[in-house]
């Protein structure tokens, strides 16, 4: 039972500290121990269900501007001299987001030879492979190359915009358009950086409630399908046929809080009708639900969407 567990001074005080747990209790107002350890083991389930959806928009994005600039400058498209820029000037130092982009494939290719070298023993000068270097790129790499720096005659964008964003455009002009693809990607690096280091997901500036952390959250998803639609209709078909949006969409609410917080109603099942009845709402409203057969008063268990 988690009213048996050491809370403190081991779980909360040592092993994961006040200082992290105290933004859980200023939002969230657990009334103890159990609630708030229960709203940060949420924030873990939350970060695994979204790490699908950034995985999905990383991989997408950087794929899709891969295979439009090697079809047309080569598969080495970002070496020295091929990615031309619209400040560009004799002598002048490159601006920094064309400097981030050659830095960023500069750490890639020597990643991929290290790894080469680690993994596979090779010895000496390692040749580059390009899927290789690709794949070491850091999803930085992606909102650099999507700065207006890259914008204008003769250049990447907006040459290529459609070709890369292939879903319907919410503007009609190129500039626009680019501009908007940028900050969703900058908007979504940035949380995707949070979830990766093991951050609340929901805290922001503004964030004072649990209803303002739930539609932070609710906002990110939702920016992570209009991202994913932009590159192609079919990647968030793929995650919505797999469930996996759903999966993410039913994370962040208050049903599931509660149910890490140990506060979910527990329904007792003393018939097939009553289970049939429960399995429907359950695939109804998106939500677990905790359950118990009236046989075994002691265990319980969950009813999840199909």
């Amino acid at each position: 039972m988690p009213q048996t567990l050491h809370y403190r001074p081991v779980l909360i005080d040592s092993l994961i500290s006040n200082e992290r747990i105290n933004s859980y209790q200023s939002v969230f107002h657990p009334s103890n121990d159990v609630e708030l350890m229960g709203v940060y083991l949420w924030n873990a389930h939350v970060c695994g269900a979204l790490y699908p959806l950034m995985g999905a928009v990383e991989i997408t994005l950087r794929n899709a501007i891969d295979q439009a600039l090697a079809a047309d400058l080569g598969r080495f498209w970002w070496a020295s001299g091929k990615l031309r820029y619209r400040s560009f000037a004799p002598g002048v130092d490159a601006p920094h987001p064309v400097q981030a982009v050659r830095d960023n494939f500069a750490k890639a290719t020597r990643n991929y030879a290290a790894e080469q070298r680690r993994r596979h023993a090779v010895r000496g000068n390692v040749t580059p492979h390009h899927h290789g270097v690709i794949a070491k790129t850091e999803f930085s790499t992606w909102e650099f190359l999507l700065d207006a720096e890259f914008m204008g005659r003769g250049l990447i964008w907006p040459k290529h915009l459609s070709g890369v964003f292939r879903g319907p455009w919410p503007v009609h002009q190129a500039g626009a358009m680019l501009a908007h693809v940028h900050d969703l990607v900058a908007t979504l690096r940035d949380f995707r950086n949070r979830l990766f280091h093991h951050e609340p997901a929901w805290k922001r500036y503004g964030v004072l409630t649990e209803a303002d952390a739930l539609q932070h959250l609710q906002e990110k998803i939702g920016k992570v399908e209009n991202l994913l639609a932009l590159i192609h209709p079919e990647n968030l078909r793929l995650l919505q046929a797999n469930g996996l949006l759903r999966d993410a969409h039913r994370a962040c609410t208050s049903a599931e809080i509660q149910r890490f917080q140990h506060l979910a109603q527990v329904h007792q099942i003393d018939s097939l009708d009553v289970l049939a009845e429960l399995v429907a709402r359950s695939t109804q409203e998106n939500s677990v639900l905790t359950a118990r057969l009236h046989s075994e008063p002691q265990q319980s268990f969950l009813i999840l969407p199909p």
